[in-house]
Protein backbone atom coordinates (compact mmCIF):
# COMPACT_ATOMS: atom_id res chain seq x y z
CA UNK A 1 0.00 0.00 0.00
CA UNK A 2 1.49 3.38 -0.73
CA UNK A 3 1.72 6.02 2.11
CA UNK A 4 1.24 9.36 0.59
CA UNK A 5 2.29 10.83 4.26
CA UNK A 6 5.31 8.86 4.07
CA UNK A 7 8.59 10.77 2.09
CA UNK A 8 10.34 8.57 0.01
CA UNK A 9 14.12 9.23 -0.35
CA UNK A 10 15.41 10.29 -4.21
CA UNK A 11 18.96 10.73 -5.55
CA UNK A 12 20.06 13.54 -8.09
CA UNK A 13 21.03 12.01 -11.64
CA UNK A 14 21.94 15.31 -13.25
CA UNK A 15 21.62 19.39 -12.48
CA UNK A 16 20.89 21.38 -15.20
CA UNK A 17 21.49 25.61 -14.44
CA UNK A 18 17.90 26.77 -16.24
CA UNK A 19 18.08 30.71 -15.39
CA UNK A 20 19.55 33.21 -13.35
CA UNK A 21 17.23 31.69 -10.16
CA UNK A 22 16.44 28.11 -11.47
CA UNK A 23 17.68 24.72 -11.59
CA UNK A 24 16.33 21.81 -13.49
CA UNK A 25 16.70 18.66 -10.82
CA UNK A 26 16.47 15.33 -12.66
CA UNK A 27 15.68 12.54 -10.04
CA UNK A 28 15.73 8.99 -9.52
CA UNK A 29 14.31 6.82 -6.13
CA UNK A 30 16.63 5.25 -4.14
CA UNK A 31 14.08 2.14 -4.13
CA UNK A 32 14.31 0.75 -7.98
CA UNK A 33 11.16 -0.71 -7.29
CA UNK A 34 9.11 2.38 -6.50
CA UNK A 35 10.89 4.09 -9.51
CA UNK A 36 9.62 1.15 -11.90
CA UNK A 37 5.88 1.96 -10.77
CA UNK A 38 6.30 5.43 -10.35
CA UNK A 39 3.95 7.09 -12.57
CA UNK A 40 2.54 10.58 -13.35
CA UNK A 41 0.78 13.01 -15.26
CA UNK A 42 1.46 16.64 -17.03
CA UNK A 43 0.41 19.33 -14.44
CA UNK A 44 0.62 16.99 -11.29
CA UNK A 45 3.27 18.06 -8.92
CA UNK A 46 5.60 16.77 -6.03
CA UNK A 47 6.61 17.32 -2.39
CA UNK A 48 10.10 17.72 -2.18
CA UNK A 49 12.24 18.78 1.27
CA UNK A 50 14.63 17.69 3.74
CA UNK A 51 14.30 16.82 7.42
CA UNK A 52 14.29 19.17 10.09
CA UNK A 53 13.65 21.83 7.07
CA UNK A 54 9.78 21.09 5.42
CA UNK A 55 8.75 20.43 2.20
CA UNK A 56 7.00 22.54 -1.08
CA UNK A 57 5.34 21.58 -3.41
CA UNK A 58 6.87 21.82 -7.10
CA UNK A 59 5.67 20.59 -10.47
CA UNK A 60 6.78 17.60 -12.52
CA UNK A 61 8.28 19.06 -15.70
CA UNK A 62 9.22 15.80 -17.87
CA UNK A 63 7.41 13.78 -19.84
CA UNK A 64 5.16 10.98 -18.77
CA UNK A 65 6.91 8.13 -20.86
CA UNK A 66 10.48 8.62 -18.69
CA UNK A 67 8.61 7.81 -15.38
CA UNK A 68 9.86 4.93 -14.31
CA UNK A 69 13.53 6.07 -14.91
CA UNK A 70 13.39 9.16 -13.25
CA UNK A 71 11.62 12.33 -13.06
CA UNK A 72 12.76 15.99 -13.37
CA UNK A 73 11.58 19.22 -11.28
CA UNK A 74 12.45 22.60 -12.15
CA UNK A 75 13.12 24.78 -8.67
CA UNK A 76 12.98 28.77 -8.60
CA UNK A 77 15.17 30.04 -6.04
CA UNK A 78 12.68 31.73 -3.75
CA UNK A 79 13.61 30.62 0.30
CA UNK A 80 15.55 29.02 2.58
CA UNK A 81 14.10 25.42 1.12
CA UNK A 82 14.24 26.13 -2.95
CA UNK A 83 17.79 27.81 -1.95
CA UNK A 84 18.94 24.34 -0.43
CA UNK A 85 17.44 22.51 -3.40
CA UNK A 86 19.18 24.42 -6.22
CA UNK A 87 22.77 23.90 -4.70
CA UNK A 88 22.45 20.12 -4.60
CA UNK A 89 24.52 18.08 -6.68
CA UNK A 90 24.85 14.94 -8.46
CA UNK A 91 24.31 12.04 -6.49
CA UNK A 92 22.72 14.16 -3.72
CA UNK A 93 19.86 13.16 -1.48
CA UNK A 94 15.88 14.76 -0.96
CA UNK A 95 12.95 13.26 0.15
CA UNK A 96 9.73 13.47 -1.94
CA UNK A 97 5.65 12.30 -1.90
CA UNK A 98 3.84 12.36 -4.61
CA UNK A 99 2.26 12.77 -7.40
CA UNK A 100 -0.38 14.60 -6.27
CA UNK A 101 -2.91 16.60 -8.13
CA UNK A 102 -4.93 15.67 -11.41
CA UNK A 103 -2.65 16.89 -13.84
CA UNK A 104 -3.68 17.63 -17.77
CA UNK A 105 -5.72 14.49 -19.19
CA UNK A 106 -3.78 14.82 -22.57
CA UNK A 107 -6.36 12.41 -23.98
CA UNK A 108 -8.38 15.67 -24.18
CA UNK A 109 -6.12 17.48 -26.94
CA UNK A 110 -5.52 14.60 -29.26
CA UNK A 111 -6.83 15.82 -32.43
CA UNK A 112 -7.33 18.90 -31.06
CA UNK A 113 -5.65 22.82 -32.13
CA UNK A 114 -3.30 22.80 -28.57
CA UNK A 115 -2.23 26.60 -27.56
CA UNK A 116 -0.26 26.59 -24.45
CA UNK A 117 0.18 29.50 -22.82
CA UNK A 118 2.68 30.18 -19.97
CA UNK A 119 4.16 32.99 -17.90
CA UNK A 120 7.23 33.01 -16.11
CA UNK A 121 7.96 29.83 -14.29
CA UNK A 122 4.31 29.29 -14.67
CA UNK A 123 5.81 28.02 -18.04
CA UNK A 124 7.41 24.41 -16.19
CA UNK A 125 4.60 22.57 -16.28
CA UNK A 126 3.86 22.89 -19.76
CA UNK A 127 7.10 21.29 -20.83
CA UNK A 128 6.10 17.59 -21.12
CA UNK A 129 2.64 19.05 -22.59
CA UNK A 130 5.41 20.95 -25.28
CA UNK A 131 7.59 17.72 -25.62
CA UNK A 132 4.96 14.81 -26.16
CA UNK A 133 3.04 17.02 -28.61
CA UNK A 134 6.00 17.72 -30.77
CA UNK A 135 7.36 13.87 -30.54
CA UNK A 136 4.22 12.89 -31.65
CA UNK A 137 2.84 11.27 -28.52
CA UNK A 138 -0.13 13.82 -28.21
CA UNK A 139 -1.30 13.79 -31.78
CA UNK A 140 -2.66 17.36 -31.96
CA UNK A 141 -3.96 19.06 -34.74
CA UNK A 142 -1.39 22.02 -34.20
CA UNK A 143 0.49 23.53 -31.85
CA UNK A 144 0.63 27.15 -30.54
CA UNK A 145 3.26 27.94 -27.84
CA UNK A 146 3.32 31.40 -26.41
CA UNK A 147 5.66 32.27 -23.52
CA UNK A 148 6.18 35.36 -21.34
CA UNK A 149 8.77 36.25 -19.13
CA UNK A 150 10.43 39.01 -17.59
CA UNK A 151 13.85 39.16 -19.41
CA UNK A 152 16.87 36.82 -20.92
CA UNK A 153 17.75 35.70 -17.96
CA UNK A 154 14.58 34.38 -16.78
CA UNK A 155 13.83 32.29 -19.59
CA UNK A 156 13.96 28.37 -19.17
CA UNK A 157 14.77 25.31 -21.35
CA UNK A 158 17.12 27.72 -23.83
CA UNK A 159 18.33 24.51 -25.57
CA UNK A 160 14.92 23.47 -26.44
CA UNK A 161 14.06 26.36 -28.43
CA UNK A 162 15.10 25.07 -31.45
CA UNK A 163 13.09 21.79 -31.59
CA UNK A 164 10.12 23.45 -30.49
CA UNK A 165 10.03 25.91 -32.86
CA UNK A 166 10.36 23.39 -35.67
CA UNK A 167 7.48 21.31 -33.91
CA UNK A 168 5.13 24.16 -34.09
CA UNK A 169 4.53 27.69 -33.46
CA UNK A 170 6.69 29.31 -31.06
CA UNK A 171 6.53 32.91 -29.65
CA UNK A 172 8.46 34.42 -26.78
CA UNK A 173 7.68 38.06 -25.34
CA UNK A 174 9.88 39.74 -22.51
CA UNK A 175 8.57 42.38 -20.23
CA UNK A 176 11.71 43.63 -19.50
CA UNK A 177 14.52 42.76 -22.11
CA UNK A 178 18.06 44.11 -22.45
CA UNK A 179 18.36 46.48 -25.69
CA UNK A 180 19.82 44.10 -27.79
CA UNK A 181 16.21 42.12 -27.70
CA UNK A 182 15.15 41.95 -31.10
CA UNK A 183 12.25 39.98 -30.31
CA UNK A 184 8.77 40.84 -29.12
CA UNK A 185 8.30 43.07 -25.94
CA UNK A 186 5.60 43.64 -23.78
CA UNK A 187 3.06 41.52 -21.41
CA UNK A 188 1.70 37.95 -23.28
CA UNK A 189 -1.54 39.37 -24.28
CA UNK A 190 0.34 42.12 -26.44
CA UNK A 191 1.66 38.77 -27.94
CA UNK A 192 -1.96 36.76 -28.30
CA UNK A 193 -3.74 39.55 -29.95
CA UNK A 194 -0.55 39.79 -32.74
CA UNK A 195 -1.46 35.81 -33.26
CA UNK A 196 -4.41 33.87 -34.98
CA UNK A 197 -6.15 31.65 -32.79
CA UNK A 198 -8.92 29.24 -33.72
CA UNK A 199 -12.30 29.06 -31.87
CA UNK A 200 -12.23 25.14 -31.79
CA UNK A 201 -8.98 25.94 -29.94
CA UNK A 202 -8.23 23.74 -26.65
CA UNK A 203 -5.93 26.43 -24.44
CA UNK A 204 -3.83 25.73 -21.87
CA UNK A 205 -2.51 28.50 -19.41
CA UNK A 206 -0.06 28.10 -16.45
CA UNK A 207 1.49 31.74 -14.81
CA UNK A 208 0.83 33.73 -12.22
CA UNK A 209 -2.90 34.59 -11.55
CA UNK A 210 -2.64 38.23 -13.16
CA UNK A 211 -2.30 36.62 -16.25
CA UNK A 212 -5.04 34.09 -16.27
CA UNK A 213 -7.57 36.94 -15.79
CA UNK A 214 -6.31 39.31 -18.77
CA UNK A 215 -5.60 36.12 -21.14
CA UNK A 216 -8.70 34.48 -20.67
CA UNK A 217 -10.90 37.62 -21.79
CA UNK A 218 -8.12 37.37 -24.58
CA UNK A 219 -9.35 34.04 -25.24
CA UNK A 220 -13.08 34.53 -24.65
CA UNK A 221 -13.24 37.30 -27.07
CA UNK A 222 -11.79 34.97 -29.69
CA UNK A 223 -14.58 32.52 -28.92
CA UNK A 224 -13.17 29.88 -27.49
CA UNK A 225 -15.32 28.06 -25.11
CA UNK A 226 -14.90 28.10 -21.42
CA UNK A 227 -14.67 24.30 -21.27
CA UNK A 228 -11.89 24.57 -23.72
CA UNK A 229 -9.56 26.46 -21.38
CA UNK A 230 -7.74 25.11 -18.80
CA UNK A 231 -5.68 26.56 -16.25
CA UNK A 232 -3.30 24.97 -13.14
CA UNK A 233 -3.56 26.85 -9.84
CA UNK A 234 -0.85 27.10 -7.43
CA UNK A 235 -2.60 28.39 -4.63
CA UNK A 236 -0.86 28.13 -1.07
CA UNK A 237 -0.71 24.84 -1.22
CA UNK A 238 1.13 22.90 1.73
CA UNK A 239 -0.19 19.19 2.58
CA UNK A 240 -0.81 18.36 -0.59
CA UNK A 241 -3.67 16.16 0.11
CA UNK A 242 -6.77 18.33 1.39
CA UNK A 243 -5.97 18.30 5.14
CA UNK A 244 -4.61 21.71 5.83
CA UNK A 245 -7.04 23.77 3.78
CA UNK A 246 -4.37 26.66 3.23
CA UNK A 247 -5.46 25.89 -0.52
CA UNK A 248 -8.89 26.16 -0.28
CA UNK A 249 -10.88 28.27 -2.71
CA UNK A 250 -15.22 28.38 -2.53
CA UNK A 251 -15.59 24.47 -3.07
CA UNK A 252 -12.46 23.58 -4.07
CA UNK A 253 -9.33 22.44 -2.89
CA UNK A 254 -6.41 23.01 -5.36
CA UNK A 255 -4.08 20.37 -3.90
CA UNK A 256 -6.83 17.95 -4.36
CA UNK A 257 -9.17 18.91 -6.69
CA UNK A 258 -6.88 20.28 -8.88
CA UNK A 259 -4.47 22.20 -9.51
CA UNK A 260 -5.84 21.92 -13.38
CA UNK A 261 -9.25 23.28 -13.57
CA UNK A 262 -11.35 24.36 -16.59
CA UNK A 263 -12.55 28.18 -16.89
CA UNK A 264 -16.01 26.57 -17.09
CA UNK A 265 -15.27 25.38 -13.34
CA UNK A 266 -13.76 28.26 -11.66
CA UNK A 267 -15.46 30.87 -13.69
CA UNK A 268 -18.58 31.72 -11.44
CA UNK A 269 -15.81 30.88 -8.42
CA UNK A 270 -15.48 33.78 -6.05
CA UNK A 271 -11.70 34.46 -5.87
CA UNK A 272 -10.32 31.72 -8.08
CA UNK A 273 -7.75 33.80 -9.92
Amino acid sequence: MNNIYLPKQVRVVTVSRESVDTVLLRLEFIDKKIQKNFAYLPGQFMQIGFPDWGECPISICSSPTVAGKYFELAIRDVGQLTHKLNQMRIGDIAYVRGPFGNGFDADKFAGKKLVLIGGGCGFVPLRPLIDDAIAGRIKTESLQVFYGCSNEDTLLFKKQYPDWNRGGEFGIILEKPQKNWAGEKGLITDLLKKRKLASDSVAVLVGPPIMYRFVIKELLVRKIKPENIWLSLERKMYCGVGVCQHCAIGPYYVCKDGPVFSWAQLKDVVGAI
